[in-house]
């Protein structure tokens, strides 16, 4: 048998290749896993903090509900306050209506029905019970009357005055 050496080479060459090509085909499969292996760690790690976080999420809606009771019972309690005041206003309100009311038909009844001029004797007052035209002017008041009349006379002074010493 005789054996060629090149052939030999050849053929080890070859195996050795393939062998590592399947060494790195299988360390990438290797490193697949690993990645994998640690992917289903972490999503482990995720799932537990998910539902440790939705535990958090249903005790805070707890809490929520329970103080938007607390709100609701509040209003209703505050509702009912503002119901009663306004009553209590109301009442009082129409009790102090009701009182002057009372008050006014007292007046009423002892007030006469009649109204009655009285003027004293010599007065120039005038009742007018129908409507009333033409042009109202201002009553002078008696100091505008004496005022007037000094004014006149000081005037007829000095015309006198003049007329006096004209003559002279």
């Amino acid at each position: 048998m005789e054996v060629n050496f090149d052939e030999l080479r050849d053929w080890s060459d070859g195996a050795r290749r393939a062998l590592d090509r399947e060494r790195e085909r299988m360390m990438e499969q290797m490193k697949m896993l690993d990645g994998l292996a640690r992917a289903t760690e972490v999503i482990g790690d995720i799932q537990a903090e998910n539902e440790r976080l939705q535990a958090e999420v249903d005790d805070l809606n707890e809490q929520l509900e329970q103080r938007d009771q607390e709100i609701e019972d509040l209003r209703r309690q505050h509702q009912q306050e503002i119901d009663d005041l306004q009553r209590q206003l109301l009442e009082a309100r129409n009790q102090h209506l009701e009182t002057e009311r009372q008050h006014l038909e007292t007046e009423v009844r002892a007030k006469p029905m009649e109204i009655h001029n009285h003027f004293e004797a010599g007065s120039s007052s005038q009742v007018f019970n129908d409507r009333v035209s033409g042009k109202f002017g201002k009553v002078q008041s008696d100091r505008n009357k004496n005022n007037k009349k000094r004014n006149d006379i000081k005037k007829n002074k000095k015309k006198w005055k003049k007329t006096i010493r004209k003559m002279l």
